[in-house]
């Protein structure tokens, strides 16, 4: 019963019902339960007696919906009822860890709500196979007599013999009290507890046969027994006794759950069950109250409201519709208008009592928590269990909607805007101070179209251009002339092929003079010398003052580039004599 309240993380996954459920000993366990072995299919409905539901049911209907267990069951003829629903929290409970069903239960003190006594009829809803409430009457005279002023089982009429007929509820016990006349006509005080004789019958009130036992199962032993660490403390509530006791249970049940949602919700669905005397209902109750959300009023929600008369109007508007709700969905659909007339009968104006000291209790906790009547909020659930509207509600939880949004538009911050990137600051020089300009050792080259195209299809790896380093150096030569550089590229043989065809070549009327002649020269070898060079190893050097694209070339880059003459420290000894002209 009640599993709700020690278990998190529920799942139905196909016929099985998953959770993680608290302990004796405060710890968390994994348990699971096969619902199919447990719950039948009856005409379309849920049956508690029965077993295999699941068989017979539309399978992607099937799902959880808070405690309540809801489906699509096929009917006798074949064809798919409408969605049918039953609270589990009715029939499972929590044994130390261990999810278990608990069967409908024929004990008076177990599976009953608000019955009533009127003059010697015994009326009340009573839970039927469905697992539903279903509204039930019994009339005592037709088996409870009097005997020389004492109530007999199996006899008649009681009360004709009788006056000031009571049902005393307590907390394991149902009594029936009167005063009886004795056979002298004196009237004495007389009473017989009914769970003795009177049963549930699969949702029917009944005497019990002759030849028939009855367990009498009684709810304050089951919740304490299924409800682990503060169960009991949930049973004495139900008790009639001193605010100070119950005071006692209030720190109980919040120092075992450590949670004042469940604290709060658990105490007012005991007080609602101990006002329309049906525990059992009053459990279920206070198990939705504490695990569901959007009940009780947030703390943000809470805090944006400022009159506290509106926080009432809005905390009784939501607690009072879940109750409706629960209520609505727990009893038969054509019963429900009788039933809530039955209820609103039953229902005891203490209750607002109770609540204040709840509420006061609350307060030295310094825990706030808007006061509101108990007793006015159940009288327009029943009301609105038998068809009224009930506007105060309506216009409350417009309030509470209007409130939601402000405070959702008010946690909408804007974007914090990205950080700018530090700024490196550079000191610029003093005026007395020189800057040093770098500068060029060598003009880098021009470079041509021919020699791009050279360059491009340079394809030579460093192993290659080791060889050819070898059979090949590079000579820089330098005119008297500033600015004017000139390559000359090959080896020993070129370089005196070359010196003799300077010596044969005269030089024609009409040209320079000796200097120029002697750089025409040195031009027309290096040129020679390219060429053959370029046949040879396949264009794998490049011609003097074109920059190169390919490895080999990029030691002139270095050259031009650092303002060392490295390339011709290495060649200097392989550099050509002057040859005279």
């Amino acid at each position: 019963m009640a599993f709700s309240l020690t278990t998190k993380h529920v799942e139905l996954r196909g016929s099985w019902l998953v959770a993680l459920v608290q302990k004796d000993d405060n710890t968390w366990t994994f348990s699971k339960l096969n619902l199919n072995d447990h719950i039948g299919n009856n005409d379309g409905n849920f049956d508690v007696t029965m077993d295999r539901w699941y068989n017979s049911a539309e399978h992607w209907t099937c799902h959880l919906r808070g405690p309540f267990l809801c489906a699509q069951l096929r009917t006798l003829v074949g064809s798919w009822a409408p969605e049918t629903y039953v609270n589990l929290d009715l029939f499972i409970r929590n044994k130390d860890g261990n999810l278990e069903f608990q069967k409908l239960s024929d004990s008076l003190l177990f599976y009953t709500a608000c019955l009533t006594l009127e003059h010697s009829t015994l009326r009340g809803l009573v839970v039927g196979r469905d697992g539903k409430f279903h509204t039930s009457e019994l009339n005592l005279d037709e088996n409870i007599g009097n005997i020389n002023g004492k109530f007999e089982a199996g006899e008649r009429h009681y009360s004709r013999s009788g006056r000031n007929f009571h049902l005393e509820h307590g907390l394991d016990t149902i009594k029936l009290t009167a005063e009886l006349a004795d056979y002298a006509g004196d009237h004495h005080a007389a009473e017989i507890e009914l769970s003795d004789f009177v049963i549930n019958r699969k949702g029917q009130l009944d005497f019990i046969r002759r030849d028939e036992t009855v367990d009498k199962e009684h709810w304050s032993t089951a919740i304490a027994d299924q409800i682990p660490l503060f169960g009991s403390s949930v049973a004495g509530l139900h008790h009639l006794g001193e605010h100070e006791n119950e005071e006692q249970l209030y720190r109980k049940i919040a120092a075992s759950t450590n949670s004042a949602n469940i604290t709060v919700g658990t105490v007012i669905g005991a007080f609602i069950g101990r006002a329309i005397k049906a525990p059992v209902l009053g459990m279920v109750l206070g198990a939705g109250l504490s695990t569901s959300p959007h009940v009780l009023i947030g703390d943000k929600v809470a805090k944006a409201i400022e009159d506290p008369a509106t926080r009432s109007q809005i905390l009784e508007a939501t607690v009072g519709k879940y109750v409706f709700v629960t209520l609505r969905d727990m009893i038969a659909a054509d019963q429900i208008t009788t039933a809530a007339q039955w209820l609103d009968a039953a229902l005891n104006p203490s209750v607002d009592d109770w609540m204040k000291g709840l509420v006061a209790w609350l307060e030295r906790q310094d825990i706030t928590l808007p006061e509101f009547s108990l007793h006015t909020m159940l009288k327009r659930v029943f009301a609105r269990l038998q068809g009224e509207t009930i506007e105060e509600w309506d216009k409350a939880l417009e309030v509470l909607q209007e409130t939601k949004k402000r405070v959702e538009i008010l946690k909408l911050e804007p974007e914090p805007e990205p950080e700018p990137e530090p700024e490196v600051l550079v000191e610029a020089p003093a005026a007395d101070e020189a800057v040093e300009v770098p500068q060029k050792a060598e003009e880098e080259p021009q470079v041509t179209d021919e020699s791009k195209t050279t360059g491009e299809a340079q394809t030579t790896n460093e192993p290659e251009a080791a060889d050819v380093s070898s059979n090949s150096r590079t000579t820089t030569t330098t005119t008297d002339e500033p600015g004017k550089d000139v390559a000359a590229t090959g080896d020993a043989k070129d370089d005196a092929k070359a010196d003799e065809r300077a010596k044969v070549d005269e030089p024609k009327a009409g040209e320079s003079k000796v200097g120029d002649e002697h750089n025409t020269t040195a031009t027309s070898s290096t040129r020679a010398s390219s060429l053959k060079q370029q046949d040879r190893n396949g264009s794998k050097s490049s011609v003097g003052g074109d920059k190169p694209n390919g490895r080999n070339g990029s030691r002139k880059g270095w050259q031009s580039v650092l303002g060392i003459s490295m390339l011709r420290s290495w060649s200097k000894h392989r550099q050509p004599k002057a040859v005279a002209v």
